[in-house]
């Protein structure tokens, strides 16, 4: 894995790792295409995501505690969840991060994905 390619994509695409590594890197909703595209073409695997509420605002946390956004306002917070979100590979996760979930009843527009 080329982790300087990783480096320079997070960049690029304002995602924000929580804590050292690369667990829970909380992408805005405008990258999720072209960050799934990218990890898709450096054969990067996507074990999966967690959501993260992203508060802004007036808006009150939809779940606990968690870091300042670096790229913009407000800050995260982390969704309770019992284990993260898996996929069968990176099309059936863009289809459902791009398609399905923002026209379902679950939907919540403060909800970001945390790879």
């Amino acid at each position: 894995m080329n982790l300087d390619l990783l480096d320079r994509t997070l960049r690029e695409l304002r995602i924000q790792p929580v804590g050292k590594g690369y667990i829970d890197l909380i992408c805005p909703p405008e990258n999720i295409g072209a960050f799934i595209d990218r990890m898709e073409a450096l054969q990067i695997p996507i074990e999966g995501f967690a959501w993260w509420c992203h508060v802004r605002g007036d808006h009150h946390p939809c779940g606990m505690g968690g870091p300042l956004n670096r790229y913009g306002e407000g800050w995260f917070s982390e969704i309770r969840m019992d284990d993260i979100l898996r996929f069968d590979g990176y099309e059936a996760l863009r289809r459902y991060l791009l398609e399905e979930y923002p026209n379902s009843p679950a939907y919540k527009p403060c909800y970001v994905p945390a790879f």
